[in-house]
């Protein structure tokens, strides 16, 4: 103990001690040539005793990926119910169909298409039957005269 008490008493009568000697190096940076670009900027090192940062343990596992066959049956599934679904609200607009039995009749005065329309198939689309009425008598426009018969779709 002696002998390294007599070294450190000569380094610090140099003026120095053994851990500021390793202190007291130069530290070397990178100079910047004209042309070189941009210098990357500095980093810092991990710690030398610092603990290796992981995941959590508490994360969920990574679900495997959906095969093709999955794929397929989910869409299958999914425009089934589209299509369902389509056909459910076709069925809740009402009588939107047009009447397939017809009949002849007079217009009244002040009569337009859609009233005849709806006072021969209540409960259809009056639009559709106006367009049906058109049809069958060949008509360009909207335009009719008192008395003119008019083939027309009824129903009961």
């Amino acid at each position: 103990m002696a002998a390294v008490l007599a070294s450190e008493s000569a380094e610090l009568a140099a003026g120095r001690s053994s851990h500021v000697a390793a202190l007291a190096r130069p530290i070397l940076r990178p100079v910047r040539r004209e042309g070189q670009g941009r210098l990357r900027p500095p980093t810092r090192g991990r710690a030398a005793n610092a603990a290796h940062v992981v995941a959590a343990p508490d994360c969920a596992p990574r679900l495997a990926p959906l095969s093709v066959a999955a794929l397929v049956a989910i869409a299958v599934v999914v425009a089934a119910a589209v299509y369902g679904l389509g056909l459910f609200a076709g069925a809740m607009t009402g009588g939107a169909e047009v009447p397939p039995t017809t009949t002849v009749v007079r217009v009244g005065p002040g009569e337009s298409l859609s009233e005849v329309a709806e006072r021969m198939a209540p409960g259809s689309d009056v639009a559709a039957v106006v367009e049906r009425i058109r049809e069958l008598n060949s008509l360009d426009g909207g335009a009719v005269r008192v008395g003119q018969p008019l083939t027309v779709p009824f129903s009961r």
